[in-house]
């Protein structure tokens, strides 16, 4: 899997409007033939109005298609808008069991 987060500092006044837009953007459904894990926006404990844009994909072409993908040049010009992107990371997503939960 891979995974791409964003992390945003919201304006004050802007906060409302940031978390309807997230909304909005998060029910659109992932493009027809990528593999969407998961979405998601987590706001930071303790500091008010910074978020973290998370999306997780199956496999590196999803993301390719979503990066490339009118809905992600919306969500780029949303969050201009709105407030400052800090950065964008991508990365691998490794997924391990954990040797006390299994049997």
């Amino acid at each position: 899997m891979i995974g791409l987060e964003i992390r945003i500092d919201i304006a004050p006044g802007k906060r409302l409007e940031f978390l309807q837009t997230a909304d909005t953007l998060l029910e659109q459904n992932p493009a027809e033939g990528t593999r969407c894990v998961d979405r998601g926006v987590f706001e930071q404990h303790g500091v008010p109005n910074q978020f973290l844009w998370h999306e997780e994909w199956e496999d590196s072409a999803s993301l390719d298609a979503r990066l490339a993908s009118s809905d992600f040049r919306t969500l780029l010009g949303a969050l201009r808008v709105l407030g400052n992107t800090h950065d964008m990371r991508i990365a691998k997503i490794e997924r391990r069991s954990n040797p006390e939960t299994e049997e």
